[in-house]
């Protein structure tokens, strides 16, 4: 498996990682920045030399890559300790603002929240990884140990396993590369089982999520499909057991998901075409 510091680089950097996919052409000056910044994320901030331990680099090294980026701002230097700097606040911010989805999905996420009373989220789905980029809290809410910025889990979240689902067949088996990691007891971790789950999520139109990722949580996801597009990412609603019983978690708030769902893409729709072009049918002052 690819080191938790190497996350997100071309999977190259790690020789431990084995699969059918080409190399990419990378420089390996930016593979070693940005294996630093992950790894000072996973360390919660290091030391010169315990960074330097942890990457398996030297500490002249690791000391020329830490002047480097704070020199360049990314990087905060207090006593003998470095950590992330509150610059990557600027540059995720500037990433989910100027992203469609959430200029389209966040309030219609909110509706959704307040209108079930439980814990709303929107993913955006990227190259290899799926993000929460927005989350809304109703009045019953409990959070999952989700916020904005996370990946989330695809094979055991209601998210990611609608998003899976509507993904060409090559696509999903790069994202299914590692092996499925069991989040809890109930965690689908067999291939087949998580295939012919994602089969009926396909028919369906609609995502499960029972203490898969969270134990004492449920969650209910639909993927967002814009007309003509790709999936672009998913809506979910998440409570706890006590709260989503049989009836309620099954027929009734996967209505609100879908019909959140359907709101989505009928802006994405929308927002996608030339008004005073022939055939369109949205009024023209509808801008």
């Amino acid at each position: 498996m690819t080191p938790e510091y190497l996350s997100g680089l071309p999977y190259h950097c790690s020789s431990s990682m084995n699969d059918n996919r080409q190399p990419l052409d990378t420089v390996e000056a930016v593979e070693r920045a940005v294996g630093v910044i992950n790894a000072l994320k996973a360390l919660d901030g290091a030391g010169v030399t315990e960074l330097a331990e942890y990457l398996g680099m030297s500490k002249s090294g690791a000391y020329k890559q830490l002047s480097t980026l704070v020199k360049s701002g990314f990087v905060a230097k207090h006593g003998n300790e470095y950590r992330l700097s509150y610059r990557f606040l600027l540059m995720g911010e500037y990433v989910k603002s100027n992203s469609q989805l959430y200029q389209i999905g966040a309030v219609e996420v909110d509706k959704l929240a307040e209108k079930s009373n439980y814990f709303a989220y929107l993913t955006a789905l990227g190259q290899d990884h799926a993000y929460c980029i927005h989350t809304a809290h109703g009045e019953d809410a409990v959070a999952p140990n989700l916020s904005v910025g996370k990946q989330i889990s695809l094979h055991s979240s209601a998210a990611g396993k609608a998003m899976l689902a509507e993904l060409p067949d090559e696509q999903r088996s790069a994202l299914l590369s590692q092996p499925l990691a069991s989040k809890t007891e109930n965690t689908i971790t067999d291939r087949d089982a998580l295939a012919d789950e994602l089969e009926t999520i396909r028919n369906e139109g609609i995502a499960f999520e029972d203490e898969e990722t969270v134990p004492g949580i449920r969650s209910i996801g639909a993927s967002i499909v814009p007309e003509g597009d790709a999936v672009v990412g998913a809506v979910g609603l998440s409570g706890p057991v006590s709260l989503l019983s049989d009836d309620h978690f099954r027929e009734e708030l996967p209505s609100l998901v879908l019909q959140t769902k359907n709101f989505i893409e009928v802006k994405f729709s929308l927002e996608s075409r030339d008004p005073l072009a022939e055939g369109s049918h949205i009024p023209r002052d509808f801008y």
